[in-house]
């Protein structure tokens, strides 16, 4: 049972496409050894930027499994009286690739009579045979981003040219051909510092490419990047650290990782130090040095993939490219200086933000608009509004920056800065500077109540605006992010604990649009209805995250007991209590409520009093529940609702015991039906009983 190697050597592949492969090539193994009935050891993947080597433990040396027999016709439709073969059993044996003398009769014990059987032996052919097929299985398989063909234009889509396959079981050499692409026991080493390497075994592969300065492995290599910056911080007498995660882009950019450290030239360290942390990042993937003070010390570690005996070299040549990207970031920096905030702010006229949705200025306009709506709905203290307003009116000077313009990642981050060299407050700068935040789920949420008013402001426009033009996203496509901004406006509205009727804000944004002369294609009340769903499978996806499943959350949602944080409080209790007895009595109520009705048209009128007993002392703990039930959702208080939900549950019981409510009399049955309905609607300002699922599948 040797063990099996497959590499795909290819042209350098970008880190996304080595984060793809590592996800997905040791699934493609194990299916194509699976459908083979090669037995094997769970796959695993090894992938650097020229290469993706998949490699299985202890595979079978042969195929096994397989066999089986297939139950044809009756014996007795299957041959005449004379014993010859009918058309049915001559096209059952040419169906299963045989004579119709391979044919066996023998009894199916489970019908208790005689069939025809075909009996089809198993797969056997030798591993070696099969190498090919499976190679190419996980060659065709691989799914990229982004792919590409080359020489003829008619070949293998891939991420970057494939240019040899490597394939070992065991000690034996796999030789062919697989997709036009030739197949052996040669791999290749470094680029520049290794050579054409002989794979003795599948077991060693690793250690031989290691001989040519490759490390194939890249949890390994990533473990050695991590090491060489650890040592190489530790010797400068500082910390290093990656604060635009640049880390897992570099593992997949090297091979053979070597530590450098670089110098900054000290005219530009009057930089602000986001600006030169950003510059050593975006582009150049170099991780800065912060002192023992937390001061960023004039150096920066960059991950070389080059001869570490030309180390002083390669250190001078990313000196000087360094170099010059901070000279061009000081170069933007000053011009944004002498603009000054109003000039920048005046650009905004003739920047497009949306060609349907007007300009930067326009949507200015509306962010400060937005975000007074935005205090108004969530009761927050004036200060922190008027702080929200000023701010949201210098969220995007930094759009007509050219700083911006060179390095994108500084948005918001510029407009604060500049805010703060013009004299406008901490609280202001603050508040713009985190406009965008959360990122995404494990990004910080604003971190004061007028930042998260912005922040939230920023979302609800972006939605609104695409909404409205019908860019609504579908499947995978969602080319604005809006997922993301809406599952940012329930994150921020829960942490600060917002009881947001996003219906309050989502409205007025609309509004604002329309006077703003925008080009929109869908009504307010489409836009709108779509957008509270939206929202509402991002709170459902949130608190999934918490632990609350779906069912309590859509069913405290269609109860609509209030804001944002109070459904969330009341999905939270629905599920906490969804096998006590009074949620499971509520709920046995509610369903035999809306079975009765269901498909019911009498009743819509509401109910009168007919001067039955029954009815009235329905009608009167009907009184009694919905009063009890308005208190509770007044008060946020789930288990209260609960407990009035439960005590309804007697009265209808009776009730039901009681009366026929499908009476022939057509206005007592109208009179009855109206109280079913009513006490229905009672339970459905609790939760929404037919999705949640509770004890005893009531």
């Amino acid at each position: 049972m040797p063990d099996l190697l497959i590499e795909i050597g290819c042209e350098e592949l970008p880190s996304s496409a080595c984060r793809e492969a590592i996800a997905q090539a040791p699934g493609l193994l194990d299916a194509a050894l699976a459908d083979l009935h090669l037995a094997a050891g769970p796959a695993v993947a090894w992938v650097a930027p020229r290469r993706i080597a998949v490699f299985a433990e202890a595979v079978a040396g042969r195929q096994g499994g397989g066999a089986r027999s297939v139950r044809g016709p009756a014996a007795s439709a299957a041959f005449d009286a004379d014993g010859a073969p009918t058309k049915a059993a001559i096209g059952f044996a040419r169906g299963q690739g045989l004579e119709v003398s391979d044919l066996a009769v023998r009894e199916d014990p489970s019908a208790g009579r005689d069939f025809v059987w075909a009996d089809v032996a198993g797969d056997d052919a030798p591993l070696a045979d099969l190498v090919g097929d499976i190679a190419q299985q996980v060659l065709e398989g691989l799914r990229f981003g982004k792919t590409m063909r080359w020489g003829d234009g008619r070949g293998l889509r891939f991420s970057r040219p494939v240019r040899w396959i490597t394939a070992k079981a065991g000690a034996d050499t796999i030789t062919g051909e697989v997709a036009g692409i030739p197949m052996g026991g040669i791999s290749q080493g470094h680029r520049f510092l290794g050579a054409p390497v002989d794979v003795a075994e599948a077991a060693g592969y690793r250690d031989r490419l290691r001989g040519a300065c490759v490390i194939a492995d890249h949890v390994e290599r990533r473990e050695a990047i991590m090491q060489g910056l650890d040592a190489a911080a530790a010797a400068a007498g500082g910390t290093w650290s990656d604060p635009a995660g640049k880390i897992e882009e570099v593992v997949h950019l090297v091979e053979w990782p070597s530590v450098i450290t670089g110098r900054i030239a000290s005219q530009h360290l009057a930089l602000p130090e986001r600006v030169l942390v950003t510059a050593m990042q975006s582009h150049q993937r170099y991780m800065p040095l912060h002192g023992p003070d937390g001061a960023l010390m004039p150096l920066f570690l960059a991950v070389s993939n080059g001869d570490p005996a030309a180390a002083a070299v390669i250190v001078r040549g990313n000196e000087d490219v360094l170099d010059a990207r901070l000279q061009d970031a000081a170069f933007s920096y000053e011009r944004d200086v002498a603009a000054g905030l109003e000039e920048l702010d005046r650009r905004l006229d003739d920047i497009v933000f949306h060609a349907r949705l007007g300009t930067l200025a326009d949507k200015r306009a509306r962010l400060v608009a937005g975000a007074a709506d935005l205090g108004a709905a969530t009761g927050a203290a004036a200060a922190d509004v008027a702080t929200a307003e000023e701010a949201a009116a210098l969220a995007k000077v930094d759009q007509g920056a050219i700083l911006v313009a060179e390095f994108s990642e500084l948005q918001g981050f510029a407009a604060s800065h500049y805010a703060r060299l013009a004299g406008r407050s901490d609280a202001v700068a603050d508040a713009v500077a985190q406009q965008y935040l959360p990122e995404g789920p494990d990004s910080p949420v604003p971190s004061t109540d007028a930042a998260a008013l912005l922040a939230c402001a920023e979302k609800v426009d972006n939605l609104v605006g695409a909404f409205l033009i019908g860019e609504i996203p579908s499947g995978s496509k969602d080319p604005y992010g809006l997922r993301r901004a809406a599952a940012g406006l329930v994150r921020v509205a829960l942490e600060q604990g917002w009881d947001l009727q996003v219906a309050d804000v989502l409205s007025p944004a609309m509004q604002r649009l329309r006077d703003q002369g925008a080009d929109l294609t869908l009504s307010d009340a489409e836009a709108l209805s779509a957008l509270e769903d939206f929202i509402a499978d991002r709170l459902v996806h949130h608190l999934g995250q918490e632990g609350v499943p779906q069912d309590a959350v859509r069913a405290a949602l269609a109860a609509d007991p209030g804001g944002m944080a109070t459904v969330a409080d009341w999905a939270r209790a629905l599920h906490a209590h969804r096998d006590d007895a009074a949620l499971v009595r509520a709920g046995t109520g509610a369903n035999r409520c809306r079975r009765i009705i269901a498909g019911s048209e009498h009743g819509l009128g509401g109910f009168t009093s007919g001067g039955d007993a029954d009815e009235d002392a329905l009608a009167a703990a009907l009184d009694v529940a919905d009063a009890a039930i308005t208190a509770a959702r007044d008060a946020g208080d789930p288990s209260a609702a609960i407990a009035a939900a439960e005590a309804l549950g007697e009265p209808v019981d009776a009730f039901f015991e009681k009366v026929m409510v499908n009476a022939d009399d057509p206005p007592t049955r109208d009179r009855r039906h109206a109280l079913v309905r009513r006490a229905g609607e009672a339970y459905g300002r609790v939760a929404d009983f037919e999705v949640l699922v509770l004890k005893g599948g009531e």
